[in-house]
């Protein structure tokens, strides 16, 4: 196997003239290396496009609950063929004409608990499914009737987000107002108030164990809470994580916690009152949820799902990440897929369910393989050079790097054109760091000129990753000036961008869904 790599790597350095920085030497050869994530399964259902928040994995029925646009359950018993046994629910809420989604939830049984915290479009809420009726022969089956929808609970000046079920006892974190606990009536299946503690800051996720309750809050925070009793749940230690605290697993006394920025983060409660921070693990992109099977935590960062061996809990040791793509189109040629967006994930052994913003998949994990993993940065998608004169140079350095377990290799770099120039043309990098490659571009003329970077290596998951470079890009851009903008604002007002001359001004984007 390995003499047809050589004359690959070879015929790569003489045809691209891109793999030997030094021409008597040897070009740098790729290794042979299989993923420790390996896909299992693209599910496409009715809808390719569901903005995907949670999903959670039941062991009892191997099922697959999904909060979405819309609520769904799959059935996944067999990961590598998974089907929808509902999909597309939208929720009917009193003075709500969109038929909103949810974006977590809980189970109680057959009761599905669903929560949504608001927006300008939507009102917060919670409410559920009853799938009593769900047959796992799938949809057609004479026996199965389509989830039935539970009343709608909404507290006057509340706030809904996550959600978890002990004993019947259906447990909401309420963001500034603390953690409250309901009841279902099992005649009306309304909820009703029965509990609430405060002091949690802004709580964002609840995972109940043991009656205890590990409550994460966004300030970075998590807090143990004793509800022994629901009805007078007491507030018993907290601990700060850093970062923004949200999704959260528990393992026994130990809770695994997505901490923003902070990347993943492993608090032992051991003793309740004094719960402590004991590892930590860097994230690519910002963790969002987290779940934890069989001595692994998994980690949806936003821009990749992530495996750790946490068997030591002290040093969480990376396996392996997959990072999933959109093709969106472009009027330009040559733009490559971008990052899809991983929100949501949830494990069973050694199988491993992605709720990346578009579709569910669904990977096995091999955890004793080793592997290099390649990191590139976001705006290599667009790599702007900005004003260049014509006959003059400018050089942007890429940083690239390697995340995984085993050297990387990159044994050809080159960009289309004559133009643009990439150097070195291979490179060698040590699982965890990073060095860079310096892209050059030489403007023949002042007009806007393109050219796609291409990067091959011995990455399984993502041999082959290419860049869009524009030199002289039409329209705003790097090293223009902003022209005269004017905004109205919510409350009525006027925003000018000639209120924030000549200082430094981050323009966001965002929406509420």
């Amino acid at each position: 196997m390995k003499a047809p790599s050589v004359i690959i790597a070879f015929s790569v350095c003489v045809l691209q003239a891109a793999a030997c920085t030094d021409r008597g030497a040897v070009p740098l050869r790729p290794g042979h290396f299989e993923s420790p994530l390996v896909l299992q399964q693209r599910l496409q259902g009715e809808v390719g496009h569901l903005h995907i928040d949670e999903v959670r994995y039941r062991a009892s029925d191997a099922r697959l609950f999904q909060c979405s646009y819309t609520f769904g359950v799959i059935d996944a018993r067999n990961p590598a063929n998974m089907r929808y046994l509902a999909e597309n629910l939208k929720h009917t809420i009193p003075n709500d004409r969109r038929g909103p989604g949810c974006i977590h939830l809980a189970w109680d049984g057959d009761i599905i608990y669903t929560t949504h915290r608001g927006n300008l479009s939507n009102p917060t809420f919670v409410t559920g499914w009853d799938i009593s009726g769900l047959s796992s022969q799938g949809r057609g089956n004479a026996r199965q009737m389509p989830p039935t929808q539970l009343p709608v609970l909404q507290e006057n000046g509340e706030s809904y987000e996550g959600i978890d079920v002990e004993d019947s006892v259906v447990y909401v974190a309420l963001k500034d107002h603390g953690l409250g606990a309901y009841r279902r009536n099992a005649k009306t299946n309304e909820l009703s108030r029965i509990g609430t503690v405060g002091g949690l800051g802004s709580a964002w996720g609840v995972r109940v164990s043991n009656h205890t309750a590990f409550v994460t809050a966004l300030e970075g925070t998590v807090a143990t809470v004793d509800v022994t009793d629901p009805t007078r749940p007491r507030l018993l230690g907290k601990v700060a994580t850093g970062g923004v605290a949200r999704g959260l697993a528990v393992d026994g006394r130990t809770a695994y916690v997505a901490a923003g920025s902070e990347g993943l983060v492993v608090v032992d409660a051991s003793v309740l009152t004094s719960p402590r921070v004991v590892g930590k693990a860097e994230t690519r992109g910002t963790a969002v949820r987290v779940d934890y099977s069989a001595g692994h935590a998994f980690v949806a960062a936003w821009n990749d799902a992530r495996v750790y061996d946490v068997s030591r809990p002290a040093a969480p040791r990376f396996i392996g990440a997959v990072r999933l793509t959109t093709d969106i189109t472009y009027p330009d040629h040559g733009r490559a897929a971008v990052t899809a967006r991983t929100l949501g994930i949830a494990a069973n052994g050694r199988d491993v369910f992605v709720g990346n913003w578009f579709v569910p998949y669904s990977y096995r994990l091999y955890p004793d393989r080793t592997a290099p993993n390649l990191v590139l940065p976001e705006e290599i998608n667009l790599t702007d050079f900005g004003p260049v004169a014509a006959g003059t140079s400018s050089t942007i350095p890429i940083e690239i790097k390697n995340q995984g377990t085993a050297p990387l290799t990159l044994f050809s770099n080159w960009a289309t054109g004559t133009s643009f120039s990439v150097a070195p043309e291979q490179l060698t990098i040590e699982p965890g760091a990073t060095r860079k490659l310096d892209l050059g571009y030489k403007a023949a003329k002042g007009d806007r000129e393109t050219a796609v970077l291409n990067i091959w290596s011995d990455d399984p998951l993502q041999p082959m990753r290419t860049g869009f470079v524009v030199g002289n890009h039409e329209g705003l851009g790097v090293g223009k000036q902003l022209p005269e903008t004017k905004a109205a604002l919510l409350d009525g007002g006027e925003w000018s961008s000639s209120q924030v001359r000549g200082k430094v001004m981050l323009l966001a984007y965002f929406a509420t869904f």
